[in-house]
């Protein structure tokens, strides 16, 4: 005699998709299945069982009260089986943390940094997201994310690296060529590289913010350059293409190192900062807890 009586568990699988979307549709789509398959699983499990599971409406389908019962306890029991396999895979692959950072973070502060966290820990292997979209810790888009924003993201536990503070960065030679540009009215009449459709991870300063916030009125009189990518903005600025904003994370060690110049030390601050942040669930893992230890290092 068994000792679990039980459906098979591809039907308390499919019921699970079902129960969860509401929609044969839909969870025959997720399971890569046909909906007349899905539906001749879902019959199938309510005959043996001796109840429905479902009423079925026009266009609609609900879960009757036996249902959602089997469905709460299907839940838990399958979330259960989640856990133990990654735990279980965890064990046995080499240690990995996904990264996931700003494209502009990525490649300017975090690339040349990695070969430091290598010789820390060697034994784990880091991969890097490289996104200027949102990144949602919660539904496990990455295990560690450096996060723009006021610090406060539901499920996250996340520790301050740095203030965002912007500030207009040129080219020793443009800057040569336009003495003329000493103040920020100047600016109207040079040309400006904008990060144009650069995803959402910039917030909302721009060159019209920047203006405005220095008290400067009017139109540029140049045509400006618009790249949908920082690097590619600094990387023109540096050709002597025109001027830039530089996010001081990135581009004060430029400023150091006499890549890049600040014609004028007018910076705009903001309220927002930047954090690295973990899900409540992952933050206390000691590996975790240590990249995000390292980066705090770095920043300091």
């Amino acid at each position: 005699m068994r000792k679990y009586e039980l459906p098979a568990l591809s039907q308390l699988h499919t019921f699970e998709a079902v129960s969860r979307r509401l929609s044969f549709t839909s969870a025959a789509d997720e399971l890569c299945l046909t909906q007349s398959a899905v539906s001749r699983q879902i019959i199938s499990l309510e005959t043996a069982l001796g109840w429905k599971l479902f009423t079925r409406k026009h266009r609609a389908i609900e879960l009757t009260p036996e249902g959602r019962q089997l469905y709460d306890a299907v839940t838990r029991g399958l979330d259960e089986i989640g856990r133990c396999v990654s735990e279980l895979r965890a064990a046995v692959e080499m240690p990995q943390i996904t990264v996931a950072a700003s494209v502009a973070f990525s490649y300017y502060w975090l690339m040349p940094r990695l070969e430091r966290f290598s010789e820390r820990r060697p034994e784990i292997d880091l991969r890097v997201l490289a996104t200027d979209q949102k990144v949602d810790l919660t539904r496990q888009d990455a295990d560690v994310a450096v996060l723009y924003g006021d610090g406060n993201w539901d499920g996250v536990v996340v520790r301050r690296l740095f203030a965002e503070r912007v500030y207009p960065v040129c080219s020793p030679g443009y800057l040569a060529s336009h003495p003329e540009l000493q103040r920020p009215r100047d600016l109207l009449d040079q040309t400006l590289l904008h990060l144009d459709g650069g995803g959402n991870i910039w917030g909302d300063v721009n060159w019209q913010v920047w203006l405005a916030r220095q008290g400067v009125t009017g139109q540029p009189v140049r045509r400006g350059i618009r790249l949908n990518s920082y690097p590619m903005v600094l990387q023109a600025a540096e050709a002597g293409r025109g001027v830039a904003l530089g996010w001081s994370y990135i581009t004060d060690e430029m400023l150091e190192t006499n890549r890049l110049v600040c014609p004028f030390q007018f910076p705009l601050e903001t309220r927002f900062s930047y954090y690295v942040g973990a899900s409540v669930d992952k933050a206390a893992h000691p590996m975790i807890a240590d990249f995000i230890q390292w980066i705090l290092e770095e920043c300091g």
